[in-house]
């Protein structure tokens, strides 16, 4: 997250006391104890990797798209809250780069003309790669995501998430763009199959 936070409070320059404050609002966000897969160690170190050269836009919403995380609820309107929180902290007027960045956080309220259609695709992309990682590692990830819902019976829980992987394994691509999905498709179709059939059994 650090070297992420430094690209872009540099570009924006966000004065350092404002920089600092917020890298320690997200860092204790991301490090909650509800948060077994939507944290910095697991989620967002895969993400980060592939964020070089990325634009400050997508890199603002990569690090508040779950800035704040409650598994059983919709947190994109907080999030946008946290995320405009920031920037007016920060006395960034750039109504271009904020209301981009929200649509990418997910408020279609807002108008975004100019935000790039690759930029979009890149950033749903972003959200499924552990999709596509290896077998142990996805794993890993079922484990850690069925912990953020401990209230959820195993057999509710077990529906809703074959009723996600069934609708992914419907859809002609899982990933947008060319880059991820000649890296990723073919291995998160074997993972998604997988798990369909161990969550059918059940």
């Amino acid at each position: 997250m650090d070297p992420i936070w430094q690209n872009i409070t540099t570009a924006l320059e966000v004065p350092s006391e404002v920089a600092d404050k917020w890298l320690a609002k997200l860092k204790q966000q991301y490090s909650l104890p509800n948060r077994h897969y939507h944290n910095e160690e697991q989620m967002l170190r895969r993400k980060v990797e592939h964020l070089s050269g990325s634009s400050v836009c997508l890199q603002l919403a990569l690090l508040f798209q779950y800035y704040n995380f409650d598994a059983g609820k919709d947190c994109v309107q907080e999030n946008c809250d946290a995320l405009k929180e920031f920037l007016a902290e920060a006395k960034i007027d750039n109504k271009a780069l904020e209301n981009n960045t929200l649509r990418l956080l997910g408020d279609v309220s807002v108008e975004s003309s100019d935000l790039p259609d690759d930029d979009v695709s890149y950033f749903q992309d972003l959200d499924l790669l552990i999709l596509g990682y290896s077998a142990e590692d996805y794993k890993l990830y079922t484990e850690q995501l069925r912990k953020e819902y401990p209230s959820k019976e195993t057999s509710s829980y077990a529906k809703m998430r074959l009723k996600i992987l069934q609708t992914f394994n419907r859809i002609p691509f899982i990933y947008a763009t060319k880059e991820f999905g000649d890296k990723f498709e073919k291995t998160a179709r074997d993972n998604i199959g997988k798990e369909i059939k161990e969550l059918e059994s059940q």
